[in-house]
């Protein structure tokens, strides 16, 4: 996502403000991504599904739209633990999760401290950052 310049008339404030609360940026750089991943005969109907199944999310705490699955992020758990022992170091887990497309993240996770981060933290913590951001949406009140 490039960064736009600061916009100084009030109705452009207002619209950008709008645009960065209800974190329309990120809608359309997830769906662009996904639609890409699933490249569907139906481009709108995959769209359509796509945003209900984030507000059946919203609405349920169901199932986030995510690309990866459990076996793709010990796949890539796997292709930096190519000695099998058993865990990555901290730089690796943070590249792996920025790979990922994980912008925010537990920088302290289990194991940081000896600079171990074995597989079921690294899928715990990949797991939330993917969610976090496939939440493309502002929880109704």
């Amino acid at each position: 996502m490039t960064t736009a310049a600061v916009p100084t008339n009030p109705k452009s404030q207002m619209a950008e403000a709008y645009v960065q609360k209800h974190r329309i940026p990120e809608l359309f750089e997830n769906m662009t991504a996904a639609l890409i991943h699933s490249q569907p005969e139906n481009a709108k109907k995959f769209m359509i599904k796509y945003l209900e199944t984030l507000k059946e999310y919203r609405d349920e705490k169901g199932d986030y739209p995510a690309m990866f699955t459990d076996a793709n992020m010990t796949a890539v758990f796997g292709m930096l633990d190519v000695t099998n022992k058993g865990y990555i170091s901290m730089e690796q887990y943070r590249s792996a999760l920025k790979t990922l497309g994980v912008k925010k993240y537990n920088a302290r996770p289990d194991g940081c401290e000896k600079d171990q981060i074995n597989l079921p933290t690294f899928m715990t913590e990949a797991k939330a950052g993917l969610e976090q951001a496939s939440a493309n949406f502002v929880k109704l009140t």
